[in-house]
């Protein structure tokens, strides 16, 4: 009974526990929701200008955005509208003579370039945009620092009996140096719009173009501006967004390209999870590789081989070389040396004789013994053959060595 007390107790003290916390972090802590800021998702990740895509193409205007020139003489019409979105725009000679023609024949080409030049219009590039260097328009830099570039208010203009407000970026601007433009816009930092003829078409040259990209477009009145701007002067029956980088090459030419980051910095975007636990894993093997469990084994002692071994082997390399004369030989030697200490008077026996005697002693057939101490009585001397040539037979090998050895030890 005593111990079911105890049990009860304890119970009801955790049950207390539990609500005393419960109570405690309900009446200090309570929900907030908090916005985190993760970008941009799936296809607007990749395009910048998709709401501009998305904004002309619900106004009723084909757009198409593109990662490289399209073909002039197939695809641009005389009534098209290409948008360069890039920082650095190179074409080749020819594409750069097509796009000519097709300003010619009445096209609306809108633009920006990153070439910055000085106040004298000198540049350190080499590969100027044959577009802007044809029209002699300079785009120079204010030199801001990036709290009075935040703090700038938009320009305000009025564009086709509108007053608009657009965040051109206050520290670029253009200047016109030969060809007067038609139409411009400018605030207290410069100018950052130009607008030229050219033969049947129309150039609009700007500052910069980040407002129509899909963080901006939403703000001020940049998406009406983009629709003015695109259908300015004459309806565009397509519009082009050229949104390619351009690379330039060593010999100072470049290739449209689209801008691909390093592959270090896509792994760590898409896989940093994996990424790190891979990490941690190669650390733990590290540290659990660098640890021992117990003391390390004793190197073995070189073993040292018998010299009975050493005998064997060299015995078994003579029989591979047909040499088994050269071990009977060696073999009747040791007998006689044998024979000589313990009955010298025999060695002067004949063959014959000793044979005779030798099979009294060991109990053996006097022939047998004459032909293993002979060798001239041997079956190869028998058949005509000189001792070791040919090949003698293990039974016959053997034989004799028992023969020998048995004698040995009767001796």
């Amino acid at each position: 009974m005593k111990s079911e007390h105890i049990i009860t107790v304890l119970i009801l003290l955790t049950v207390g526990i539990v609500f005393y916390i419960g109570y405690w972090l309900y009446s200090h802590y309570e929900y907030i929701s908090e916005t985190v800021e993760v970008g941009f998702q799936g296809e607007a990740r990749d395009n910048p200008l998709l709401a501009a895509e998305r904004l002309l193409e619900r106004m009723g205007t084909t757009a198409k955005t593109v990662h490289a020139l399209p073909n002039v003489k197939d695809d641009l019409g005389s009534q098209d509208t290409l948008v360069l979105l890039q920082y650095g725009t190179f074409f080749s000679d020819d594409q750069t003579q097509q796009l000519f023609h097709w300003l010619d024949d009445g096209g609306h080409l809108i633009m920006s370039s990153d070439t910055l030049h000085d106040v004298v219009g000198k540049t350190t590039k080499t590969n100027l945009d044959p577009l802007l260097k044809k029209l002699r328009v300079y785009r120079h830099q204010n030199g801001l620092d990036k709290d009075k570039i935040a703090q700038a208010p938009p320009t305000q203009f009025v564009w086709a009996q509108y007053r608009l407000q657009v965040a051109f970026n206050p520290d670029y601007y253009l200047e016109p140096s030969y060809y007067d433009p038609v139409k411009e816009i400018s605030d207290k930092h410069g100018i950052h719009f130009l607008f030229y003829y050219y033969g049947n078409g129309i150039i609009s040259v700007l500052s910069d173009l980040v407002f129509i990209e899909n963080g901006q477009i939403g703000e001020h009145d940049h998406a009406q501006f983009l629709w003015h701007l695109v259908h300015f002067e004459r309806p565009a029956a397509r519009v082009w967004l050229l949104r390619t980088q351009a690379k330039v090459e060593g010999d100072g030419t470049g290739t449209p390209f689209e801008k691909i980051p390093p592959l270090w910095t896509l792994l760590w975007t898409t896989m940093w999870t994996v990424i790190i636990s891979a990490a941690i894993l190669l650390l733990f093997w590290l540290w659990t590789a660098s640890r021992r469990f117990g003391s390390l084994l004793p190197t073995p002692p070189r073993a040292r081989r018998r010299l009975l071994e050493h005998i064997e082997a060299s015995g078994h390399f003579l029989w591979r070389q047909e040499q088994a004369h050269t071990l009977l030989h060696g073999a009747r030697q040791a007998l006689l040396k044998r024979l000589e200490s313990v009955h010298p008077d025999w060695t002067h026996l004949s063959h014959a004789e000793l044979s005779q005697r030798l099979a009294q002693v060991c109990e053996l057939p006097a022939d047998e013994i004459e032909e293993a101490l002979n060798p001239h009585q041997s079956p190869l001397a028998k058949r005509g053959k000189v001792p070791g040539q040919g090949r003698i037979s293990e039974m016959a090998f053997t034989r004799s060595l028992q023969i020998m050895t048995q004698i040995r030890k009767t001796l």
